[in-house]
């Protein structure tokens, strides 16, 4: 079951979406992307103080990926239409507790630009994360979202994820891919 007050909607076609890595300058601007959507995430939650909301945030995010991030399990990808243009970006790694199961992948952040928003691609793009998790061996995919962020809920739920964890700013959510 969704979070409170969220239906699931009815089952619609998912657009194809492939990824590929990013390179380097690309997790950087993405890095930075996400440092400032993060702030204010956080600043809208009433978590952080909105002036020292982007300074909290750059060093959470440096403090997860480090300066290797593959090294520490963290993948970054631009997702790709049928046509091959970009359609948005994903970054996964490990789960950010301890006491998560081993076959458990965090999707810390799914962005469809700005322009290829309301198509569905959305969708698509979380299809390609959960793809990629199977195939390299995980069997969960589970993610925080803030309460405020409807859009992002609704997808989520809709997709079958279900609500492990909630307090008043924000749902822990998680879907299991297949058995283990």
């Amino acid at each position: 079951m969704g979070p409170r007050g969220v239906t699931p909607t009815v089952a619609r076609s998912v657009p194809s979406v492939h990824l590929v890595p990013m390179t380097d300058a690309e997790r950087e601007a993405a890095l930075e992307q996400e440092a400032v959507e993060y702030a204010d995430a956080k600043a809208r939650a009433g978590i952080w103080p909105r002036v020292e909301a982007l300074k909290r945030s750059r060093e959470e995010i440096r403090g997860l990926v480090g300066t290797r991030p593959a090294d520490r399990g963290h993948e970054f990808f631009v997702g790709l239409d049928t046509a091959d243009r970009r359609i948005g970006w994903i970054w996964l790694g490990p789960v950010p507790s301890s006491d998560a199961p081993r076959d458990t992948r965090w999707l810390f952040q799914i962005v469809v630009d700005a322009t290829r928003r309301g198509q569905g691609l959305g969708r698509g793009l979380l299809r390609a994360a959960e793809e990629h998790v199977l195939e390299t061996g995980g069997t969960q995919l589970a993610l925080n979202v803030f309460r405020w962020n409807s859009v992002a809920v609704a997808l989520y739920t809709s997709a079958g994820y279900d609500t492990a964890f909630q307090d008043e700013k924000a749902f822990e959510m998680r879907k299991r891919l297949r058995s283990a």
